[in-house]
């Protein structure tokens, strides 16, 4: 064990990769460093190639993790929580960098999409699907000491809901993210940031927590940009499917937009835009007409009117100037609390 010149333990870091494994034995390489690194669960990856990555530190009160991973299914059943060998009950924070993560506990599913949190519990069964690559650092916390350090009631009503990674929250992601993929790296400095680390995990939950009871509202909507962001593709959702997707009356849905500048409507179809011209700007290749319908617009007509009003300028013509590298377009004003 490498330890700091104070004498105390450095993180240990490990490393687990299918690349290591033997040629056909992938998939069971995986299912065991998802126990070692994690909780014990029972995973089977979908399609026939499979490859994955996990980068994990443990620290003295919590571990942090960078996990990368070809499309699975995951599962942790009552008798798989009966006959785990963990010592402790733990949460798990999840940072989702890229890909989309289907999460199931306590008789709730959402979508974890890029830029969100999602939080799960090892004590309560729980299922996770992917069905493409994907991305995501992983906080995991001792479970009824970190409630106590937030100074929250532990329940279940944080589980398996997406939390959009805006104002302070997107503050301490940006933390363990960035600790996360530097760790490997500097393990003296992620030393010396343990104590600072340990205290925002709680504080994380502690801002959560204050969001599912409406305080502040900032929070709260931050889970609508979240819900928003995961269906931007279905053009029929409206105003009553995002608050029936958050359990809450439209009534609260609008209040919680009051005194942004914009209705939630109107930040559904900027968040719309917003993604459309990331798309236009990184696949090049796709035809516009792709572009509309995968961003939640009815028809290309309607994606065009949208497009030019927000930005003044078709989308084709938006294509060409961040082609030709000509001057800066108009950005769409970031409203994310």
């Amino acid at each position: 064990m490498s330890m700091a010149q104070d004498g105390s333990a450095l993180p240990r870091l490990t490393s687990f990769s299918t690349r290591h494994a033997p040629r056909g034995d992938e998939v069971d390489y995986w299912r065991q460093a998802r126990r070692e690194a994690y909780v014990s669960v029972r995973t089977d990856p979908v399609g026939s190639a499979f490859e994955g990555e996990i980068r994990l530190a443990r620290y003295s009160d919590f571990r942090l993790s960078t996990k990368r991973a070809q499309p699975e299914e995951v599962r942790r059943s009552t008798s798989d929580i009966a006959q785990g060998r963990e010592d402790e009950e733990y949460l798990y924070l999840v940072f989702q960098l890229s890909g989309k993560l289907l999460v199931e506990q306590a008789g709730r599913r959402t979508l974890a999409t890029p830029g969100s949190l999602v939080i799960y519990d090892s004590a309560v069964p729980f299922s996770l699907s992917t069905k493409e690559y994907y991305e995501q650092v992983v906080l995991e916390l001792p479970a009824d000491r970190t409630f106590s350090q937030a100074g929250v009631n532990r329940s279940h009503d944080l589980l398996a809901r997406s939390f959009d990674c805006g104002g302070a929250m997107g503050a301490v992601a940006a933390f363990f993210v960035n600790l996360a993929q530097r760790q490997d790296g500097d393990r003296l400095g992620a030393h010396h940031l343990e104590p600072q680390a340990t205290a925002l995990g709680a504080s994380l939950l502690g801002l959560v927590s204050l969001g599912r009871c409406g305080l502040p509202e900032s929070l709260r909507r931050g889970e609508a940009l979240a819900y928003m962001r995961a269906h931007l593709a279905d053009p029929e959702l409206d105003a009553e499917g995002i608050a029936a997707g958050l359990h809450v009356s439209r009534r609260t849905l609008f209040r919680l937009f009051e005194g942004t500048g914009e209705s939630a409507m109107a930040r559904l179809r900027s968040l719309r835009l917003e993604r459309a011209r990331l798309m236009l700007h990184t696949q090049p290749g796709k035809q516009i007409s792709a572009i509309a319908l995968e961003t939640g617009f009815s028809s290309s007509v309607q994606f065009y009117r949208a497009f030019r009003a927000a930005m003044g300028m078709t989308p084709s013509e938006y294509r060409e100037v961040g082609v030709t590298g000509g001057p800066a377009t108009p950005v769409l004003r970031d409203l994310e609390t």
